[in-house]
């Protein structure tokens, strides 16, 4: 069974300065190519440190991986600590020094020798390159063994392991003798967990030996995850496939997504592939849904703007909604968020328009509308509907669902 170990160095994160989300992310890639991630640890910038945790981890695991500490400042020491682990020295990777000639071109910056030295690594190592940053990736086969140093940027870190590391572990994984552990993800919307557990059954009818199913659900749906131990990754696949064939044709109508749940990535890619354009219009989101919108590169393509009306006045002079609607019915209600909707649609000449009002909480309740009550609007030229909800008293929660909702009601019509 291949295990693999994520090192990640660096003093901020253990004082809590960063929030680790590279051990996460390649925990998950990991994952989905059969590979048991045995440990995650974080370690200071000491060299002692993490001269022992790379040698300890390396005698335990078939694939040892890091990030942090390859910049070139005093307190990046992992390169030196790899020569120290592997016996080796540094040379002068050619490669890598004209990606980084490249770089400081393309952003008109003058290089430095301390900028030069990032082209230094084990002689033993194959350099991979960054698209993205000075320092490239380090891989080691020691023994049947990989290891891989990568920087500590999130966006460095992912490309070099999407772009240069693939094939490597591709090459790795067909080779490697032992058990594969392969998980694969369904994601289930509009559906209880209990609901969606009575709809498939018992599932020993369609599982295999060693093949799990388990249910994962959160406040934008339920995940189903299928995994698979078998002497091969192929068999482990195969596996996998065969199940999740079966659960597509039961919950069909239940499934958004495949793999990483992302209800932002969804409708962002139907936007583009249909040639729609969204505007929105948020109150209690405060430019939650916004964010989430922008957060994806190639937004620019459909989103058009949007408003964040949170009081009263905002939303009737700038979205037109009428004085009486809100006297008559209230800025949290189901006529706010039609012309909420339809308004912010015809500002800015979009295909679609989406409204966000509602009570996000602590306070703010009433016995009629409680925290948590919720109207949201989708606005086309054909018409204008609002939905309501009731997502309960957490205020971070309420916020989240009316934003995952929102794309659902937009993913829904664009399909």
């Amino acid at each position: 069974m291949a295990k693999a170990s994520i090192i990640t160095i660096g003093d901020e994160i253990l004082i809590g300065q960063i929030i680790n989300t590279n051990a996460s992310w390649i925990s998950q890639y990991l994952t989905n190519y059969g590979i048991i991630v045995d440990k995650q640890v974080s370690v200071s910038d000491k060299k002692s440190v993490i001269y022992e945790t790379i040698r300890n981890e390396l005698a335990r695991c078939d694939i040892v991986i890091t990030t942090g500490g390859l910049g070139p400042t005093s307190d990046d020491n992992t390169k030196q600590v790899i020569c120290d682990v592997f016996s080796d020295s540094l040379r002068f990777d050619g490669d890598t020094s004209e990606n980084i000639k490249h770089l400081f071109g393309l952003r008109n910056r003058q290089i430095t020798e301390r900028n030069i030295q990032q082209a230094m690594v084990p002689s033993r190592s194959i350099a991979l390159k960054n698209d993205y940053g000075t320092a490239p990736g380090i891989l080691l086969k020691d023994n049947e063994k990989l290891f891989l140093a990568l920087p500590g940027v999130p966006i460095e870190m992912k490309a070099i392991i999407e772009n240069s590391f693939k094939p490597y572990l591709i090459d790795y994984l067909e080779n490697h003798q032992g058990e594969f552990v392969l998980y694969k993800t369904i994601n289930t919307v509009g559906i209880f967990e209990s609901n969606l557990a009575d709809l498939i059954g018992d599932p020993s009818k369609f599982l295999d030996d060693d093949t799990s199913l388990a249910f994962l659900p959160n406040y934008r749906g339920v995940r189903l995850r299928v995994g698979a131990i078998k002497k091969s990754y192929h068999d482990a696949k195969a596996a996998v496939d065969k199940a999740l064939d079966y659960l597509s044709k039961i919950v069909s109508q239940y499934i958004i997504s495949e793999g990483d749940f992302n209800l932002a990535q969804i409708a962002h890619e139907l936007l583009i592939k249909n040639n729609k354009k969204i505007a929105i219009a948020e109150s209690c989101t405060g430019g939650y849904l916004g964010k989430e919108i922008t957060d994806l590169a190639g937004a620019s393509s459909y989103f058009m703007g949007g408003a964040i009306t949170y009081s009263n006045q905002s939303k009737i002079r700038l979205l037109n909604v009428g004085e009486e609607t809100i006297n008559t019915h209230g800025a949290v209600s189901s006529q706010t968020a039609l012309e909420m909707a339809e308004n912010v649609r015809k500002l800015f000449g979009t295909d679609f328009g989406i409204s966000i009002t509602g009570i996000a909480g602590p306070d703010g309740g009433t016995p009629d509308k409680p925290v948590g009550t919720v109207f949201i609007g989708l606005s086309d030229k054909n018409g204008t509907n609002a939905y309501e909800y009731h997502f309960g008293e957490n205020r971070s929660i309420n916020r989240e669902r009316a934003v995952a909702n929102a794309f659902l009601l937009l993913i829904n019509k664009l399909k």
